[in-house]
């Protein structure tokens, strides 16, 4: 009897297993692992928010942006799909995206004067162990 139960209940779980939707297996391909650092010369100035900001091609507008409370002079990341801001896009985060970093001490991304950046860095979905420098103040 304990084995026919086994064997019923090996089947139900077995048939309950579901395939995974494609969306899946995008963004786990595309995602983009890595730190942000900041320049020892503007380690005090770069305190805040920070922003992480992707771009698809010569496009200005961000396809992805991930938004993290900043306090250290390092940070690792990982930026997926799921990440963009128009959920018909998560397609887009493939092949070769543009990236950059900002730190705003008030939050706003928009900001010009007192905030921290690092250069746009180009880099292909699924890349590992990228590495973007603040090393730009604003003031």
């Amino acid at each position: 009897m304990i084995k026919f139960l086994t064997f019923i209940l090996t089947g139900l779980f077995l048939a309950s297993c579901q395939k995974l939707p494609p969306e899946a297996y995008l963004i786990d391909q595309n995602k983009i692992e890595g730190k942000v650092v900041v320049d020892d010369g503007l380690k005090d100035k770069c305190k805040g928010t920070l922003f992480l900001i992707v771009r698809k091609g010569v496009s200005t507008q961000p396809l992805a942006v991930k938004k993290i409370k900043f306090k250290d002079k390092e940070y690792k990341f990982k930026l997926t799909p799921a990440d963009v801001l128009i959920e018909d896009l998560y397609k887009e985060f493939t092949g070769e995206l543009i990236v950059y970093a900002k730190v705003s001490k008030s939050g706003n991304p928009m900001e010009s004067f007192n905030s921290c950046e690092s250069e746009p860095i180009v880099v292909k979905s699924g890349s590992k162990n990228v590495v973007i420098k603040i090393n730009r103040y604003l003031e």
